[in-house]
């Protein structure tokens, strides 16, 4: 089997993600071929009685092999109840908060198992519960300090090595539930359609590079009334995540439709997004936004507050100096304002501060986006 490839330094830790099944497995041993300082992560998702004892057992193995060995249990089960999940979501969004955390702590690149056969399930299911064609990606081969070097590969591959190895695996019973649409999937679906097309994961995975190729053409800068219903809504939902939407909030493609649609009329409008977000057109502005906490401190005899009744920028009604802004209506009740009581504004980040409170503001977020569009009057025509 090939070797495998790492757009990393040699000298530099590689956290490998694994729950002790095959595919994480076989990418233990070939990133440990590779000459990299091997460290080892594995979440225990609480989903069996016994789940603990192949937390010991890949511990043990981590013992064996000289390897430093992070584990930690958390009850997924409690958590999608809490936010209203499938256990599945609740898990990838737990494992993967705790594996990037860990990761930037060690100093280390974050490698997972995901093969051909994974790649070629994710884009079948996304292709059931709807998506873009940029959803078509699937799993990304590679983020920040993250990548996913099995991709090419196929299951089947990954088990023969491993027998060739002399190595066992852990068989998740998990994997067998049908009651999760992936393994549906994998059981019963995919071997169908293969049976009709042989070479049907290898196409499935060309489909996602080439969506991924396609999301990074949508993803060039553009006048926001000049783009396309595909790069609008494309925009609209990385401007959503740069929002920090609580985890559990899901997408939902029926608001950039909306919203794309409203992009045509002079009228102001407003939309609720997931996760407590949401947008706002003027007819010349878009405006995403999100409540943000107000920050803990404040300099000495003043405090972070909201919008009241009274308040004033350098003698001015607040009110009117929003106007001249440009502030967005849906944020000027919810902004974090530095006053000086009982009425005397002076910051409001991201639109202004005064240079006495300049440290204290540099690092706050307003929690808002603004995506200017020309006037029409401004626009040409052909």
């Amino acid at each position: 089997m090939p070797s495998i490839k790492l757009d990393w330094p040699l000298e530099s830790p590689v956290l490998v993600a694994c729950s002790g099944g095959s595919d994480s497995l076989a990418l233990l041993h070939l990133v440990r071929d590779g000459g990299w300082p091997v460290e080892v992560a594995h979440l225990d998702h609480a989903g069996r009685s016994d789940s603990a004892r192949q937390s010991r057992q890949l511990g043990q193995l981590c013992q064996q092999m000289q390897l430093p060995y992070h584990n930690r249990r958390l009850d997924v089960a409690r958590w999608a109840a809490r936010y209203k999940m499938s256990w599945e979501a609740a898990g990838r969004e737990l494992r993967y908060t705790w594996l990037k955390k860990l990761a930037q702590q060690r100093g280390a690149l974050l490698v997972t198992g995901h093969t051909a056969d994974d790649q070629a399930e994710t884009v079948l299911m996304r292709m059931l519960q709807g998506c873009t064609l940029v959803g078509l990606a699937g799993v990304y081969p590679q983020g920040l300090r993250l990548a996913r070097p099995l991709l090419g590969w196929r299951r089947q591959e990954l088990r023969q090595e491993l027998q060739r190895r002399g190595l066992s695996w852990f068989e998740d019973p998990a994997n067998q539930d049908p009651r999760f649409l992936r393994v549906h999937l994998r059981q019963k679906v995919l071997p169908l359609l293969e049976g009709l097309n042989s070479g049907l994961v290898r196409h499935l995975g060309q489909l996602a590079r080439d969506a991924l190729e396609l999301r990074q053409l949508l993803g060039r800068p553009r006048p926001l009334l000049e783009l396309s219903r595909l790069e609008f809504e494309e925009m609209l939902h990385q401007h959503w995540l740069s929002l920090s939407p609580p985890v559990g909030a899901r997408w939902n493609r029926q608001h950039a439709h909306d919203l794309f649609a409203a992009l045509s009329c002079p009228e102001w409008r407003s939309f609720n997004l997931p996760g407590g977000c949401w947008a706002e057109w003027n007819g010349r502005q878009l405006s995403l936004g999100r409540q943000q906490p107000l920050p803990d401190q404040a300099p000495a005899g003043l405090l972070w507050r909201t919008r009241r009744p009274g308040d004033c920028w350098d003698g001015r009604s607040l009110k009117k100096v929003f106007n001249d802004w440009k502030v967005p209506r849906l944020a000027r009740a919810t902004l974090p304002l530095l006053v000086r009581p009982p009425h005397q504004v002076l910051a409001v980040p991201g639109f202004a501060c005064h240079p006495e409170v300049l440290e204290w503001v540099q690092g706050e977020r307003s929690g808002l986006i603004i995506v200017e569009a020309p006037g029409r009057d401004d626009q040409t025509t052909d």
